[in-house]
């Protein structure tokens, strides 16, 4: 608007000085007069020219003054949903990561006994729910297939093979490689397989040359005492004739009680098992003292024990083999139970409730508890026996520092050897279950890996045997012995220990 009135103010205030000059005939020389005309047109012209430049330009940077100002509130409310959406990532990513460290720690709890109680197993559905609230659901089904490996691995071990200490990590990277999937999605990087037989091999190698700790179950200790029978029958003897049980008088009603308590003892069963178990040479001390009712031993070398007791207010029945860990190990995968070192017990039922000192009484009078301890002595001792069996076995192979021997429940000699070539491989030695007066020799890989297995065959000499190997699996029976004398199958091993040690020596 102020630049037309301008515009035509110039015009009005040009035409007037050239009325003016022409009114007071400024100029007479036509010449001059044209020249001043076309002067003053020339200089209106160029301002009218000038006027419409500037004019164009003025606008021109108004529209770029507003397209500029639009661009730059596109980009702040950009910039705005940026930092919310990145500080919402974080939020989130953050929280995924504590539940998922959660989860892992549930897990190990959870398993770290080799057991799973009705809580833990509560706990880890409820952690698991959480992981769901964030992650895929491809990864969420691999998640769930990885820990029932775990499960199955750790509190369900196979009673035919002896442990995989390989499968437990294989199986734990699968967890952690779902969860890493879910938290890194594009930036994910899978772990190459190269890498992780490189790790687990690590591990091993650490294993080998590490020693073995305690396995305590913290408060779950009890420190077997070895008594003197004698001595407590003594005792025992004492406090009966005082009428004393824990410190209570018992009365003259009390003694009457009992006397026609006894006439209605039926031990019959009781002296029957006993009887059985002398004949099988079995040392049978019965009902001598109330705070150790049962002690069984043997006296042909077996250095296995079952005996009774009274610990934490309850009577106990325990079984131990000194020396060997895994015997108790797998009594309570089996069974239940406590254990602690080569020990393992548990509190029968029908005897939970029976107060120190009236154990014999109880006993005698409930045929349903005496049928509980039978069957579970049986039990006991036929363990003893194949535990002992294989211990023989494993004292008749010559020591080697490069090989791990130990027992897997009970009937089954590991032996372990590692080299880089061919991974950990193992012997399993156990009773042919289809004839159990001869002993199967069974040779595998721990890292399930076939190829490895089918060389270490070829190198020991017996490629006639990659044929019959269980792929699933991955072993194959390397040779059976038609004795379970302990020289025979000692002999047999060594010689396989001899070719699979020494062979490769030679080739290093």
């Amino acid at each position: 608007m102020y630049n037309k009135k301008f515009f035509w103010g110039s015009v009005i205030l040009g035409i007037m000085i050239l009325l003016g000059a022409w009114f007071f005939q400024v100029f007479t020389d036509l010449e001059i007069a044209s020249r001043l005309m076309a002067a003053i047109l020339g200089v209106v012209i160029t301002a009218i020219i000038t006027q419409l430049l500037l004019q164009g330009q003025t606008d021109k940077e108004e529209h770029l003054r507003k397209n500029q100002q639009e661009w730059q509130e596109k980009q702040a409310k950009k910039s705005e949903e940026w930092r919310i959406a990145h500080d919402r990532s974080n939020t989130v990513f953050g929280e995924k990561l504590k539940i998922y460290q959660k989860f892992l720690d549930t897990l190990y709890n959870a398993v770290k006994d080799g057991e799973l109680t009705e809580s833990e197993k509560l706990e880890l559905q409820y952690q698991t729910s959480l992981v769901a609230m964030h992650c895929e659901p491809e990864n969420i089904q691999k998640l769930s297939g990885a820990v029932n490996q775990v499960i199955t691995v750790v509190c369900e071990p196979s009673k035919k093979r002896s442990p995989n200490e390989n499968a437990l990590l294989k199986t734990l990277f699968d967890v952690v490689e779902a969860l890493r999937k879910d938290l890194y999605a594009k930036d994910f990087k899978p772990f190459p397989n190269d890498v992780k037989e490189q790790t687990i091999g690590n591990f091993n190698a650490a294993y080998s040359k590490a020693k073995k700790g305690d396995e305590d179950e913290g408060k779950e200790v009890k420190q077997h005492l070895l008594v003197d029978l004698n001595v407590l029958s003594d005792v025992n003897h004492a406090m009966l004739n005082s009428s004393k049980i824990e410190g209570n008088s018992v009365s003259s009603e009390n003694k009457a009680a009992t006397v026609v308590d006894q006439r209605k003892y039926n031990t019959s069963l009781w002296e029957q098992a006993v009887e059985r178990w002398t004949k099988a040479r079995w040392t049978v001390a019965s009902l001598e003292s109330e705070d150790c009712p049962l002690q069984i031993t043997r006296n042909d070398g077996n250095p296995g024990m079952i005996d009774m007791g009274f610990y934490d207010n309850h009577y106990y029945i325990q079984a131990r083999y000194e020396g060997d860990w895994n015997f108790s190990k797998c009594l309570k995968w089996d069974n239940g139970g406590r254990r602690q070192r080569e020990m393992w017990w548990e509190y029968p039922p029908l005897a939970m409730d029976v107060p120190r000192g009236s154990f014999i009484s109880r006993f005698k009078s409930s045929p349903e508890l005496q049928q509980y301890i039978i069957k579970r002595v049986d039990y006991l001792m036929g363990v003893l026996q194949k535990e002992h069996r294989t211990i023989q076995w494993m004292n008749a192979v010559d020591e080697r520092k490069d090989w791990n021997l130990f027992t897997w429940y009970w009937s089954t000699l590991a032996c372990e050897y590692q080299n880089d070539e061919e991974g950990k491989v193992y012997m399993d030695t156990m009773p042919d279950e289809n004839d159990k007066s001869k002993v199967i020799v069974q040779l595998g890989n721990r890292a399930n890996n076939v190829e490895m297995l089918k060389k270490t065959l070829e190198r020991i000499g017996c490629p006639e045997k990659i044929d019959k190997i269980e792929i699933a699996d991955c072993y194959v029976t390397l040779a059976t012995i038609n004795s379970l004398e302990p020289e025979m199958v000692g002999k047999e091993l060594n010689e396989w220990i001899r070719k699979i040690s020494e062979k490769n020596k030679s080739n290093n």
